[in-house]
């Protein structure tokens, strides 16, 4: 359930410099916007850039509203090689891609995080990464140190979209009551949720507590085994899940899970069965071409143990 910022490719040549001595700092990147959004801006740097930090520098400002923590950014952006500025990957004349900015995003790109917290609509950002070590595993460890920034990430901020609060109990009860809300049969095999017809998805963030648990709370500091199967509310197929497996999935309650699942399940006790019903901006968002499954989405979850981290 991990996210990464992703780039379209496209047929598009823009206008880089590739001389002297090459460059340290993002801060020395130019971009000019195109007049018209059918133009790709032009982006120049001095390369190699050679910096062995990350770093995330707004180069262009622009007057639209702030961006705030859990908010979705919709990005249009290009990648290039930071050994001879080529261009890689772009998406600055296509269809947007949806970022959000959460815990997620601070926990794996904290750098970009924080300068989108200080960003607007309509800035240019220059994001220099530092690409971890791939393990035989498949995981990703630290970079090695000394290790320099191996592509740029020109990125635009085209839009912003709030984020969705959770409903209260009260507005939960209402639904429930009023049969707007999805129900779950358990038992062998895979639990069955049924979403209800006719019926547009809340626009918030709807968390039906089933069971109560009375182990240790799931607080933000917290780490949680669960067991979960995900449909969605578009047509109530199944996209992903994990009953049948007796280790269940492991995660942090301070983020590498969507932002639905980590306010959903927040405060609740070892034991609880709950199902959410997570809006498109605490999800993955409605780009198709991402890959996963778009649109509002529900899960029911079981939290099978929860470890306060020490």
């Amino acid at each position: 359930m991990r996210k990464v910022l992703a780039v379209c490719a496209t047929a598009s040549v823009l206008a880089l410099v590739s001389c002297g001595s090459g460059s340290s700092s993002v801060s020395k990147v130019e971009v000019k916007p195109a007049a018209d959004e059918q133009t790709a801006p032009e982006v120049n740097f001095k390369a190699p850039l050679l910096t062995e930090k990350e770093e995330a520098v707004t180069v262009v400002e622009g007057d639209g509203p702030d961006i705030k923590d859990g908010d979705t950014i919709d990005i249009q952006s290009g990648l290039y090689k930071t050994i001879d500025g080529q261009l890689t990957n772009e998406n600055f004349t296509g269809a947007t891609t949806q970022m959000p900015v959460d815990a997620t995003l601070k926990e794996q790109m904290p750098e970009l995080y924080e300068t989108l917290l200080t960003s607007q609509v309509g800035d240019w950002i220059a994001y220099a990464a530092i690409d971890g070590v791939q393990q035989p595993d498949g995981s990703i460890a630290e970079p090695a140190e000394g290790a320099r920034a191996e592509r740029l990430i020109v990125i635009k901020i085209a839009d912003s979209v709030g984020a969705s609060k959770p409903l209260t109990q009260d507005e939960v009860k209402k639904l429930k009551d009023d049969g707007k809300l999805p129900t779950v049969k358990t038992g062998k095999g895979d639990p069955i949720i049924t979403i209800p017809e006719d019926t547009e998805a809340p626009e918030g963030l709807v968390v039906d507590v089933l069971e109560e648990g009375t182990g240790p709370e799931a607080t933000e500091t917290a780490s949680a085994n669960v067991h979960y199967h995900g449909v969605r509310w578009e047509d109530g197929k199944k996209f992903d899940g994990n009953f049948g497996d007796d280790k269940g999935f492991d995660m942090k309650m301070s983020g590498g899970v969507i932002e639905g699942w980590l306010e959903g399940l927040k405060g609740l006790k070892e034991g609880s069965k709950v199902l959410l019903t997570i809006p498109s901006n605490m999800a993955y968002g409605d780009d198709a071409s991402s890959g996963r499954p778009t649109g509002p989405l529900v899960f029911y979850v079981e939290l099978d143990k929860v470890t306060e981290s020490k």
